[in-house]
């Protein structure tokens, strides 16, 4: 299975075309190396289930970040009454073998507990480690998720800067919603990277926003700069209805935009596109594809989806992702290695 793997994603990116920036930067080729690593949050369901990782690291060890469904019945702690979907942390040493450290510990900033965050994006930066989340806010006329802000000190304990959604999507071609988040830095902006929907609500695409690093980065610090028409959309069949879980890593003065393909159980897969700006992105070559769903009888024969990509101290670049066997199973947590090829 691992060797089948390896040459579907060398396929896929030997199809990618080199290019040069005008400052001399490489569009490199991208290998993905899967690992044996699989994780599942069995603390809430009697079968383990995460989804929508995100890592960094705090010292000698890693924390990785994810979305999980509400407790089974028999699975609630006495005494409590259902939170919800909401996000866990675990722990590892080595990002292949991992364990529950605890739900993500969320406060609003009068310090009351917090539930209902998910697909989190922590990074840290800045002296601090920064926490972008989705939650449903009461603001919004239809509902919809947006997207939040956070800061901590251990990885743990998270306090919202403000009370209010960063970023409430507010467009001509959209509808009020942004999730799914992702930033970086490019010179002296934060940029904010968002999934939303057309008007419709039946096609999620890609936005982007940006903020002066080093802000508060609040709901007046952004600007809009899909504010006329998204930054991605769908394009290719494998992509079907859906772009989303957008993440980016930069390397050698190339940033490399991984993202998902296809909504969740629609076969899900991992598309890639670079930009040596960090704001207009091409799609690698035939049609973005780079990370298949696995082969009949694999563990994430279903999908391969929604990636987050890490970067270690020694250079290391890691893309985690969810994949799960079938339309109805849940979902687990895997990592590959990233290889940039000269």
């Amino acid at each position: 299975m691992k060797k089948i793997f390896i040459t579907m994603a060398v396929i896929a990116a030997l199809m990618a075309t080199d290019m040069f920036a005008a400052n001399g930067a490489k569009v490199r080729k991208v290998i993905l190396e899967p690992t044996e690593m699989r994780y599942g949050d069995s603390t809430r369901t009697s079968i383990p289930f995460a989804k929508d990782p995100t890592v960094i690291r705090l010292g000698n060890r890693y924390l990785m970040y994810y979305s999980v469904t509400s407790y089974e019945e028999d699975k609630m702690p006495a005494g409590t009454a259902d939170t919800g979907w909401h996000s866990g942390i675990a722990e590892s040493t080595d990002l292949i073998h991992w364990s529950k450290v605890d739900d993500l510990k969320l406060y609003d900033t009068s310090g009351e507990r917090i539930w209902g965050a998910v697909a989190p994006c922590v990074k840290r930066f800045g002296g601090k480690i920064h926490l972008f989340y989705q939650r449903k806010w009461k603001g919004s006329p239809s509902g919809n998720s947006n997207i939040w802000h956070a800061v901590s000190k251990d990885g743990i304990n998270f306090y919202n800067v403000y009370d209010e959604p960063i970023l409430y999507m507010n467009s001509k071609w959209s509808i009020d919603r942004s999730i799914d988040a992702e930033v970086y830095r490019v010179g002296n902006k934060l940029i904010l990277l968002f999934a939303t929907r057309e008007t419709t609500g039946e096609v999620q695409m890609l936005g982007m926003a940006e903020a002066p690093y080093h802000s508060d980065y609040g709901p007046d610090k952004w600007t809009l700069l899909s504010k006329e028409a998204p930054l991605m959309k769908p394009d290719f069949p494998w992509e079907m209805s859906c772009i989303e879980a957008p993440t980016v890593i930069k390397h050698k003065g190339v940033y490399y935009l991984f993202y998902a393909g296809a909504y969740n159980h629609e076969f899900q897969q991992i598309g890639l596109a670079t930009s040596t700006d960090g704001y207009n992105y091409t799609r690698i070559a035939p049609d973005g594809l780079l990370f298949h769903a696995g082969e009949e009888g694999t563990w994430n024969q279903g999908e391969s989806g929604h990636p987050g990509v890490f970067q270690d101290e020694d250079g290391q670049v890691y893309l985690f992702f969810q994949g799960k066997a079938h339309k109805n199973a849940n979902y687990l947590l895997s990592v590959c290695k990233v290889k940039f090829q000269d």
